[in-house]
C-alpha cells in the first residue's frame, strides 16, 4: 500500500531532486511539442501558489498558515491543487463539492484515511493493511456495485461499522450510555465537599473527572486501574496523534513512535486481563448486558469481538487506544472551551444555567436532580453554544482517495490522488458572520432566532458550513464520526451537571508555565487540521458544591 506517510517520507530522499536540468529541459520541450497536437486540454484545477517544498514543510509544519493560503486561494476556485512531496492533493470546499466526495463512490474512496489511522496510529502490519485495502465493498449494507465480494469473504469495512452503528450510534443505546456516564461523573463529583470553595483548572479537571468518567462508561474501570499513568501517557498521545497521521517520517522524529508503543502496552494489558477475567458463564457474561464491569459496554465488548477475528492483538491493542484517544480528543476540549466562555460571560453563564434547571427535576429532600435528557438536548441556548464552540474550535481535514479519473466543479481529478476537505474553511467562512459578531469570534447567540416572544435555535444558512463530524452534520454516509450521538449527550450532560450542582466563580487565566496570563486562551496551533483543539491557556476557577 502507498500510504501517505511513506510518499512523504520519499520527499528527503536525496534522489527524489536529482533529475539532470538537462532531462528537465527535455521533458518541458516534449510537454510543448505534444500539447500542439493533444487536442483541447481537460480543465485542472489551478496549483496553490509555491515551490513544492515550501508546502510540503508547510502542511507538516504550519497547518494554520498552510491553511489560511488555502481558504485565500479559495475565494476564487473551490477546488486548489498542490503538490505534498510527489503526491498531488486536492483542497476542496463548497456544500455541493463536499456532498459528491461523501458519497458512495467507485471512483472516491474513504479507506486511504482509515488505512493511514490503521498503519500509523494502531500499529496495523502490511498483511493487516493489505487484507483490508482489497475490501472495496464499502461499509453501507448494500455492497458497492462492482466490489461485491466473493462467497465466504469478509466485509471487514462493513462488519466494524456495523458494530458502532448498532452499538453505539442508535439513539437508545446511546441514551443507555449517557445514562451510565451520568451516574459515573456524578459519582465523582460526590467527593466534593459541599458548602466548601475549591480553586480547580477547567482544562486539567475535564481532562481527569470527564475524561476517566467516559473510559469507564465506554470500557469499565480496570483499564486506567492496571495502568499507573494512564491519563499522562494518553493525553501526550493525544497531543503527537496528529505527528503520526501527517508530521515527519519516523526516522526524523522518534517520540511519537515511542509515546504510541508505550500507550499501546497499556492497552495491550488491559486486553489480556480482560480475556482471561471474563466468565462466559458468569453473571456478567450476559451477552445482552449492555453493561458490565470487565468490558464496560456492549459496543466494546462487540468491538473487541470483531477485532479478535479480523486483527492481530497487537494491533487490537492500537485499535483499543484510537479509541480511547477519540472517545476524549473532541469531547474533553470541546466542554472546556464550552465552560470557559459561559464563566467568562456572568450574562450568558445565567442564561445557560436557567436552561438547565428548566430540563432538571429536584428531589424534594434532597436537592439532588435528574434532566430529562430529551428536553436538555433540545434547548436552544445550549444547543447554539454547543454548534458554535466545535464550529470554532474543531478542525478535521476530511481526507479521500480518488481512485478513478473523476469530475468535480468542472475539474478533472487524476486517479491516485486525494482529495482534502479542511473543516475549517467553512467553519470561518464570512456566512457565519452577523453585525457586531465576526465569524472568528465566539457567540452563543448565532443560531437562534427570536420571533413572537420565542427563542428558537436554527441553522438556516448554516448547516452547509458546518462539518465538524468530518462530514455535514445533517448526514455525510458511513464514514461520519461514529460517535457524535453520545458526544453531544456527554457534554451537554457535563455542563449541565457541574452548572446546576455548583456556584462558579472566574479566578484567572494562567500560562502553560504557570504564570498568570495576560489574555484569554486561544486555539493551540499544533492540532489545526487534526482533531478537537483543545486551549492554549487554563482557566482557574473556585467552586462551591450545593448538593
Amino acid at each position: 500500500m502507498n500510504a501517505l506517510g511513506t510518499q512523504l517520507a520519499s520527499l528527503y530522499r536525496p534522489d527524489t531532486w536529482a533529475a539532470p536540468l538537462s532531462a528537465i529541459g527535455l521533458c518541458l520541450a516534449l510537454s510543448l511539442i505534444l500539447s500542439r497536437w493533444s487536442g483541447p486540454r481537460e480543465k485542472t484545477p489551478p496549483f496553490l501558489n509555491g515551490p513544492i517544498v515550501k508546502n510540503t514543510y508547510q502542511y507538516m509544519t504550519n497547518m494554520e498558515g498552510f491553511l489560511e493560503r488555502i481558504a485565500a486561494a479559495t475565494k476564487s476556485s473551490k477546488v486548489i491543487q498542490f503538490r505534498l512531496g510527489l503526491k498531488k492533493i486536492y483542497m476542496v470546499s463548497g456544500e455541493k463539492n463536499i456532498h459528491d466526495i461523501n458519497q458512495p463512490s467507485n471512483s472516491i474512496s474513504p479507506d486511504i484515511f482509515f488505512l493511514q489511522v490503521m498503519g500509523n496510529v494502531w500499529g496495523a502490519t502490511s498483511a493487516e493493511l493489505a487484507k483490508f485495502a482489497q475490501d472495496k465493498s464499502g461499509r453501507r449494507k448494500k455492497p458497492i456495485p462492482g466490489y461485491e465480494p466473493k462467497p465466504g469473504q469478509p466485509r471487514l469495512w462493513h462488519d466494524q461499522h456495523h458494530v458502532f452503528s448498532e452499538y453505539l450510534l442508535r439513539a437508545e443505546r446511546a441514551n443507555l450510555l449517557a445514562d451510565k456516564y451520568y451516574q459515573i461523573f456524578s459519582e465523582r463529583l460526590n467527593k466534593h465537599p459541599v458548602g466548601q470553595w475549591a480553586e480547580v483548572g477547567l482544562a486539567q479537571f475535564f481532562e481527569r473527572e470527564m475524561a476517566d468518567a467516559a473510559l469507564e462508561a465506554f470500557m469499565g474501570p480496570h483499564l486506567v486501574r492496571l495502568n499507573p499513568g494512564f491519563w499522562d501517557t494518553m493525553w501526550e498521545f493525544a497531543h503527537l496523534a496528529p505527528q503520526l497521521m501527517w508530521g515527519l517520517p519516523k526516522w526524523m522524529n522518534r517520540k511519537p513512535w515511542q509515546v504510541r508503543d508505550r500507550f499501546h502496552a497499556m492497552c495491550r494489558r488491559w486486553l489480556d486481563f480482560a480475556a482471561g477475567e471474563w466468565d462466559r458463564n458468569g453473571p456478567d457474561a450476559n451477552a445482552d448486558a449492555e453493561w458490565e464491569p470487565c468490558y464496560g459496554s456492549r459496543m466494546a465488548r462487540e468491538l473487541i469481538r470483531w477485532a479478535s477475528s479480523s486483527l492481530s492483538i497487537e494491533t487490537a491493542a492500537g485499535m483499543v487506544a484510537t479509541i480511547v484517544f477519540a472517545t476524549n480528543a473532541n469531547s474533553v476540549p470541546m466542554c472546556t472551551w464550552a465552560m470557559m466562555e459561559i464563566i467568562a460571560d456572568p450574562e450568558l453563564h445565567r442564561a445557560v444555567r436557567d436552561e438547565c434547571l428548566a430540563a432538571s427535576n429536584a428531589d424534594p429532600v434532597t436537592g439532588a436532580r435528574t434532566f430529562n435528557a430529551q428536553k436538555l438536548l433540545s434547548m436552544p441556548l445550549l444547543q447554539s453554544l454547543y454548534v458554535e464552540t466545535l464550529r470554532l474550535h474543531i478542525s478535521i481535514n476530511i481526507t479521500r482517495e480518488v481512485t478513478q479519473p473523476i469530475t468535480l466543479d468542472g475539474y478533472r481529478l487524476s486517479a491516485g490522488s486525494f482529495i482534502q476537505a479542511p473543516s475549517q474553511i467553512g467553519h470561518y467562512d464570512e456566512v457565519w458572520s452577523a453585525p457586531g459578531h465576526p465569524a472568528t469570534e465566539f457567540w452563543a447567540g448565532r443560531n437562534l432566532k427570536h420571533e413572537n416572544g420565542k427563542t428558537e435555535f436554527t441553522m438556516a444558512g448554516h448547516s452547509s458550513s458546518f462539518l465538524p463530524y468530518g462530514s455535514y452534520a445533517s448526514g455525510g454516509g458511513p464514514s461520519i464520526c461514529p460517535g457524535r450521538v453520545f458526544a453531544k449527550q456527554e457534554i451537554l450532560i457535563t455542563l449541565a451537571t457541574l452548572l446546576t450542582r455548583f456556584d462558579i466563580e472566574i479566578v484567572a487565566w494562567v500560562s502553560p508555565d504557570g504564570t498568570k496570563s495576560d489574555r484569554r486562551a486561544q486555539n493551540s496551533r499544533e492540532y489545526i487540521g487534526a482533531v478537537g483543539i483543545p486551549p492554549d491557556r487554563e482557566l482557574k476557577v473556585r467552586w462551591k458544591r450545593l448538593w
